[in-house]
């Protein structure tokens, strides 16, 4: 192990970039088998940690001084697995170091994002290269945030506007997309702290929801629904705009299922916080079309949450529409990509219907396909 160590350390400042990628990778690799070995050993907690002392002195430094951009963006994706695997406390010596290398680069201040004169580098593939480096320094601002919680609000506020440099009209729109991506994952995490930045934040979010760009039109639902769920009173005075922004995407003139799924977790994000704010005779209709979710199943529990939240209270709205709730439900409980809690969730919601409607609910059972029908029986109480 420290033969293998000591190797990869001389590696990492190796002339050729290959190597030194390959070294950086692989340095993640020995923290990892460290951590499992040394874990058994009395001694261990101080060799493991200084492994991650070398380790993150190595990659604190290639953020700044490394001039290859794809060995600081591995470093940087580095740095944010280890956050998650290992969680602020074992990281906290290093947050300050690790601020002032992330500012660094978003303020675009390091080795490896200096032009040299006379530069052979064809723009296409520095373009591509910033496009890697830069997704993978704002995967750290998420990191920071999950590890930290609404404790990431003071280094936030330091990184917030070099962030927002890159969410400019003049930017690439994979740029703008990156920043509303991390930003929906700060929110998501950091909590209620996100309420001072709506004001800033909403317009930029509004007009990327309207993006020629699916995977734009998709992060920005959910950034949407994010800022709507943690940014508290601050946020209901755009809750029209919102739903005007959505609402095409629930539509017959939006391709992509991705999109549809994030912009029904936004509707029922801003449901969930403020029911008394949507006009649910309106939005619940359009919503439910939506569903069963087609492709991205990590916003199922939250809005399969909902409807089960509306069917439970017995709001009237959503109880207008009992056939199409029954035929929703079904699919999900025959739905391989469903987890069981999500089905659980259903199923308690479709027990609710029942007690409410009983025998008047059979002609909607009947007509459904046998594997439908069976699903949904499962939920029956036994008389």
């Amino acid at each position: 192990m420290e033969e293998t160590l000591k190797i990869l350390v001389r590696h990492s400042g190796y002339f050729h970039e290959d190597v030194r990628l390959q070294a950086i990778m692989s340095l993640k690799h020995i923290l990892t088998a460290a951590h499992a070995i040394f874990q058994c050993q009395n001694d261990g907690s101080v060799k493991a940690k200084e492994i991650l002392d070398t380790v993150m002195n190595i990659y604190i430094k290639t953020m700044t001084e490394d001039d290859d951009k794809e060995v600081v963006a591995q470093a940087c994706t580095s740095i944010a697995d280890i956050i998650k695997d290992y969680g602020y406390m074992a990281l906290e010596s290093y947050m300050s170091q690790l601020v002032d290398a992330t500012l660094t680069l978003l303020r675009e201040e390091s080795a490896c994002q200096q032009i040299e004169e006379g530069s052979d580098i064809d723009d296409d593939d520095d373009a591509e290269h910033d496009e890697i480096l830069m997704d993978a320094v704002s995967d750290l601002l998420p990191a920071f945030a999950k590890s930290m919680g609404s404790h990431f609000a003071p280094i936030f506020a330091k990184l917030f506007e070099p962030l927002m440099k890159f969410a400019k009209a003049s930017r690439p729109p994979q740029d703008r997309t990156m920043v509303v991506a991390c930003l929906a994952e700060v929110a998501q995490d950091m909590g209620a702290p996100i309420a001072s930045y709506i004001d800033r934040l909403m317009p930029l979010v509004l007009k990327e929801l309207a993006s020629s760009s699916a995977t734009n039109r998709r992060n920005a639902a959910f950034c949407a629904g994010e800022l709507a769920k943690n940014g508290g009173e601050s946020t209901l005075k755009y809750y029209n705009d919102i739903l005007r922004g959505l609402y095409p995407l629930f539509g017959e003139s939006e391709p992509d299922d991705a999109v549809r799924d994030n912009a029904a977790g936004a509707v029922a994000r801003m449901i969930m916080v403020h029911p008394q704010s949507i006009p649910l005779n309106q939005v619940l209709p359009v919503f439910l079309r939506a569903l069963p979710l087609k492709e991205d199943h990590e916003e199922s529990m939250t809005v399969y949450n909902c409807v089960s939240m509306l069917v439970l209270s017995s709001n009237p709205q959503i109880l207008s529409l009992v056939p199409e709730l029954v035929n929703i439900f079904a699919q999900v409980l025959v739905s391989p990509a469903e987890t069981s809690e999500v089905k659980a969730q259903v199923g308690r919601a479709f027990s609710h219907l029942l007690s409410l409607y009983g025998q008047e609910m059979q002609p909607l059972l009947s007509n459904l396909p046998p594997a439908h029908a069976n699903a949904l029986a499962a939920y029956v109480p036994n008389s």
